[in-house]
């Protein structure tokens, strides 16, 4: 398991497709954002155009691309550019709805659809490494790489509707986002937090060890040496870099990693919290409230439901 997997297993990532539009002529709605920080939204053109505003900035979406909120924002989208953004939503008032087995379908106009898009969610554990290292969007083209024949498997299984269809669909989605990290970093989009770490040849097989054995009794002279740097200079560039001390990074590490333990296992909490680098339970039931707003119990039993 590359570094890059294992941050990925950390976020406890899961995604689906809530939402298939099929809009004709002129049309705008609005995406409010969801409460819960870490959830993310994307869409994924099937067919024609469209432009989306987020903030200030308006972006033309086009057949084969895919845009992907990590941080479910407002924003709107509609058939054409705008001067003034109208503060509405779409509503079934609003728009044809069908609520199928896989997701709703939502019908703009009369005729053939000039636009047909998918729009789904993404879920991750908070707190997350890897999703705090996230830009604010990514824009991609799908268009000439191996994804492409994705959107005509989503397409299919929209269009017939199969046993197993919707676990099929929501792991593409999933597929979707890793391809999604591998296409920010290739292009250096992914240039914050612990990913720009992975990029820095100094702090990257600190990170490496880290994320290998977060359980090991870690010091600033250890992890400087593995940097190849002053005690000083290593402390200096870590916090530059990925905006946290090594000592703070460390802990969210172990707790994350605790974290997916009490979701995946039935092992007990002293056994987890030996297992993360914790010499007692309580001291690892006090981080882990700290971080997370409830005990490891609650944690356990929340994720059960």
């Amino acid at each position: 398991m590359d570094c890059l997997d294992k941050l990925i297993q950390l976020a406890q990532v899961s995604g689906e497709v809530n939402i298939r539009c099929l809009f004709q002529g002129e049309w705008q709605v609005r995406h409010d954002a969801d409460e819960n920080q870490y959830v993310g939204a994307f869409h994924l053109i099937e067919q024609g155009d469209c432009w989306l505003t987020l903030e200030n900035q308006q972006i033309h979406l086009q057949a084969g691309e895919l845009f992907f909120l990590p941080q479910n924002r407002p924003h709107f989208i509609a058939s054409k550019a705008q001067d003034n953004v109208i503060q509405t939503r779409i509503t079934p008032s609003d728009a044809q709805e069908d609520q199928q087995d896989l997701f709703k379908v939502y019908h703009i106009g009369q005729n053939s659809p000039d636009l047909k898009m998918f729009c789904g969610m993404l879920y991750y554990n908070k707190p997350s490494l890897l999703i705090d290292a996230l830009p604010s969007y990514l824009h991609l083209s799908l268009r000439d790489t191996p994804l492409l024949p994705l959107i005509q498997v989503l397409q299919q299984e929209a269009d017939k509707t199969r046993s197993g269809a919707k676990s099929l669909i929501d792991s593409l989605v999933t597929v979707l986002f890793i391809y999604i990290l591998r296409h920010g970093l290739q292009n250096e989009q992914l240039n914050q937090g612990v990913l720009a770490g992975f990029q820095d040849k100094r702090l990257n097989p600190v990170l490496t060890q880290l994320l290998n054995a977060p359980q090991q009794a870690w010091n600033m002279d250890t992890l400087a040496a593995l940097a190849a740097m002053s005690r000083a200079n290593f402390m200096r560039v870590f916090q530059h870099t990925i905006g946290m001390a090594p000592g703070k990074f460390l802990t969210q590490l172990r707790l994350q990693q605790a974290a997916l333990l009490l979701n995946k296992t039935q092992k007990s909490i002293l056994a987890i919290a030996l297992e993360v680098g914790y010499q007692s339970e309580a001291h690892f039931s006090k981080a882990f409230k700290i971080a997370y707003g409830m005990t490891p119990s609650q944690y356990r039993k929340r994720e059960a439901l």
